[in-house]
């Protein structure tokens, strides 16, 4: 029997898509998406990892086509949603889906505003972009994980292709064409987890980007790619995964999108720190916590987040958002974890680091059993004997668009000011409305 071609079939969804085809309640969710992705940037730009991206494309120099945020100088459409790309993740606040294990948001979004600025392509355009880039990273990612995360970063890795879903649907590509740039995407992508905690995680993003815009410019241009670069005997999926199912990219285009049914982070920290953050704070809403009297705290929780984040890491800001004994210690001690909590001061303050080494973190295994959902317990045990103890089954991950509003106002007022934040807002809520994206990069410049 023969297999079904995965790659044409979501070349075909990526072409035949269409704004009005959208439920207004993914309309809505995309627009959502780019007003998070921008918050999670605009935090990011003073980043040193930014900085270093945003200086390095700008004096290479070339055509003048994109803006990188808050850069000095235009540059080519792929660098600069390289440097986007990086600039997007490396505040660890952008979205990012369970099943897929992946932000699907700075894969797509930097290739989206990148292209519509350069080629003067509508609001309602980079909507659907957007969607299809989400649409095909979360549906590969579900394909190949979770035995694709032991190792690979998905983000990276599945990210090239959805980048280029984005870029080819800008690029106004044919079946054939799309065909083409998601097959070199397919040979592109990239990204292991040994960058975790390092500048190398957030590029990963960045390189996606650059990926699949490339890719999609090559088959624009007549390049040619393999044909089924995903299921082929020699491609993705063989190479980067032992187990599989093919039913999520089999299912593209005749099931629900799922580009609302990636997460907005809470917490300025890995989502895999997220279900035993939900579990404190869900305790702490329940008990009052003497912060004193706190003898030891264990948690519970699925494997790969005892392997990311079980161990206290305060070296640097990267590595403490990898740190659950970190996480769990500020969000205790200012019952909030923003980036206010990972600053130099923080990262070495004695309470901290006093609270954090009482802290343990162990594999649950029916949590493990149950992963991709994200089941975490948290136990505290006070010097007097008593015990409190909370459990979630997994993260919270419900949007709220008023909160979501109010984020993207608290992240970007220092980087643009809070009358340039009110009217980006104000901008990309009404986006649809758009000719072009002139407007919005005034403010992003």
């Amino acid at each position: 029997m023969k297999t079904m071609n995965l790659q044409l079939r979501t070349a075909s969804f990526i072409t035949d898509l269409t704004y009005d085809a959208l439920s207004a309640d993914l309309q809505k969710d995309a627009k959502y998406r780019l007003l998070d992705w921008l918050g999670s940037a605009l935090a990011g730009v003073g980043y040193r990892p930014s900085l270093i991206a945003a200086e390095f494309f700008q004096s290479a120099g070339g055509l003048p086509q994109a803006t990188v945020l808050k850069g000095q100088a235009k540059v080519p459409v792929a660098a600069a949603a390289f440097a986007n790309g990086i600039i997007g993740h490396v505040a660890e606040f952008d979205d990012g889906h369970r099943r897929a294990i992946a932000h699907p948001g700075s894969v797509t979004v930097p290739v989206a505003l990148a292209l519509a600025e350069n080629y003067k392509r509508s609001g309602k355009e980079v909507l659907t972009a957007v969607v299809a880039g989400y649409e095909v990273v979360i549906r590969l990612g579900m394909c190949v994980n979770p035995s694709h995360y032991k190792i690979w970063h998905t983000t990276g890795t599945c990210g090239a292709i959805g980048a280029a879903a984005t870029a080819a649907y800008l690029l106004r590509l044919d079946r054939q064409q799309t065909l083409m740039a998601l097959g070199i995407a397919g040979t592109m992508g990239a990204g292991l987890q040994e960058t975790f905690g390092t500048h190398a995680k957030a590029l990963n993003a960045g390189h996606a980007c650059q990926s699949g815009i490339q890719a999609a410019l090559l088959a624009e241009r007549g390049f040619t790619g393999p044909e089924e670069v995903i299921m082929g005997n020699k491609g993705f999926i063989k190479a980067t995964t032992q187990e599989y199912s093919a039913k999520p990219l089999e299912e593209i285009g005749l099931t629900p999108l799922l580009s609302n049914t990636a997460f907005y982070k809470v917490y300025a920290s890995c989502g895999h720190t997220n279900s035993p953050l939900d579990a404190l704070f869900k305790l702490m809403g329940k008990q009052n916590i003497p912060l004193a009297a706190i003898r030891h705290i264990a948690v519970t929780t699925y494997k790969i987040a005892v392997d990311l984040t079980a161990g206290l890491k305060n070296e640097n800001e990267e590595a403490a958002k990898f740190s659950l004994p970190y996480c769990l210690a500020v969000a205790l001690i200012y019952k909030k974890v923003t980036l206010k909590e990972f600053t130099p001061d923080r990262l070495h303050d004695a309470e901290i680091l006093t609270l954090a080494r009482k802290i343990t973190v162990m594999e649950d295994t029916v949590a493990t059993a149950q992963f991709p959902k994200r089941r975490a317990t948290i136990r505290i045990e006070l010097d007097s004997g008593r015990v409190m103890e909370e459990t979630v089954d997994d993260a919270n991950d419900e949007p709220q668009y008023e909160a979501l509003e109010d984020k993207f106002f608290s992240l970007a007022v220092s980087a643009i000011g809070s009358e340039a934040a009110g009217k980006t807002k104000e901008i990309i809520l009404n986006i649809e409305k758009l000719d072009d994206l002139n407007l919005l990069m005034q403010y992003l410049t």
